[in-house]
Order: C-alpha cells, then structure tokens, then sequence
C-alpha cells in the first residue's frame, strides 16, 4: 500500500475517532443537565406547594382541595425522580410529622431541602441550622 493512502487513512481515522468521542461526551452532558432541570423543577413545585399549605396554615386558612392536589403531585414527582436521600428524608417527614407545626418538624423539612440541594449541586457545604434558619427564622436542633 502507498504511503500516503496509510497517512490518509490514519488521519481520516483520527478524524472520525474524535467526532465518536465528542458526540458520545456531549450527549452525556446534554442529558445530565436535562436531568437537573427536571429535578430542579420537580424540587421547586414540591416546595412552593409546601410553602403555600404553610403560609394559608400561618394564616388560619384552610386547606384547599387544589392545594393538597398540587402537593401530592409534587410529592410524586420527587418520589419518581429524586436521589435516594431526598425520598429518604421525604419519606420521614411525612411518616413522622406531615405539617409543619413542630420545631422537630421543621428540622425534618430542612433535611429534605439540604438533601435537594446536594442532589443539585453534588455539594454539602451549609449547615442544616442556616438552613432551617432561613426557611422557618428558628435554629436547627441536630
């Protein structure tokens, strides 16, 4: 074989291996990051339904069917889509509290929305006290 058919072909080779490569990588990516915007997105609509059962409930208001309907729906969606501690700590809330009406409570809501964060950015880096802090005005127990 002439050499400049070898050299050809060797640089088509190269060629051809680096578009595999970088299809494979960017459709990796592209689905990675589709998933944290679903993720987010199901994370969000679980906690703005929460916060509005909790702000009519701060309000004496009662619960409206459409609330409770968004909720649960939120709910499942994080159960279907969520990291293993997320549900996890989903799961013990509403096993063990189901309202925010406790410090306990709202030490156990907190947990959820640290574990989402983690979920979302692969980092552990606030404390649960400013979280729980943040989201209720009240310190942490754990």
């Amino acid at each position: 074989m002439d050499i400049k058919i070898v050299v050809a072909l060797i640089g088509i080779s190269g060629v051809l291996a680096s578009a595999i490569v970088q299809y494979l990588l960017g459709s990796k990516m592209e689905k990675s990051k589709k998933q944290i915007e679903v993720k987010s997105q199901a994370y969000l609509d679980f906690l703005n339904a929460a916060s509005e059962i909790a702000s009519s409930a701060q309000y004496g208001e009662k619960r409206s069917v459409e609330q409770l309907q968004r909720l649960n729906q939120a709910k499942t969606r994080v159960i279907l889509i969520g990291s293993k501690s997320v549900v996890e700590d989903l799961h013990v809330f509403f096993k063990d509290y189901g309202t925010l009406n406790s410090d306990d409570a709202y030490d156990s809501f907190s947990k959820i929305v640290k574990s989402m964060r983690n979920d979302l950015s692969g980092k552990d880096a606030l404390n649960l006290s400013v979280i729980c802090e943040a989201l209720f005005g009240i310190r942490a127990k754990a």
